[in-house]
């Protein structure tokens, strides 16, 4: 797998497709620690799937993978992907954007004991629809540059 084959936008989406379901699924995103006095504390944390909302986590880890999956198929391997209403280009954008927004509603449904993981999470999701964004810039330079479309007539 050579990943050099991948446009810069293709590698952004990918990177923070991967970052971002680990975050969902290994980093806390509530973290609460009790102090016992000289006694020592006790602390609890859970991952993005986990409680409170852990349905909206799973989502978020299911827009990233389904983002990760189409890049490799549609990048390495010879696999025809399905036809869609849309384009996949519009899919891609979409499901950055679904995950921006998943990820500030699991935020915005319990704003107590915030963690690491849930704060990384924004940057990771804005991540996925900006890799979209710049692979679409970077199709329409390469097709500005294409040459000149043949039924133009042609100055000698």
């Amino acid at each position: 797998m050579d990943l050099k084959k991948l446009s810069l936008g293709a590698r952004i989406m990918s990177l923070a497709g991967v970052l971002l379901l680990l975050d969902v699924l290994v980093l806390p995103w509530h973290r609460i620690s009790i102090g016992f006095g000289g006694l020592g504390s006790i602390t609890a944390s859970r991952t993005g799937i986990q409680s409170p909302n852990g349905f909206v986590g799973l989502l978020i880890a299911l827009v990233a993978l389904a983002v990760v999956v189409r890049v490799v198929l549609s990048e390495f391997t010879s696999v025809e992907l399905p036809a869609l209403p849309v384009s996949w280009e519009q899919a891609d954008l979409i499901a950055g954007a679904a995950a921006a927004a998943l990820v500030l509603l699991k935020l915005v449904l319990e704003t107590s004991y915030l963690s690491v993981g849930a704060w990384l999470a924004v940057p990771l999701a804005g991540g996925l629809a900006y890799g979209r964004y710049r692979r679409t810039q970077e199709d329409a330079l390469t097709t500005d540059a294409s040459p000149a479309d043949s039924s133009e007539p042609q100055v000698s």
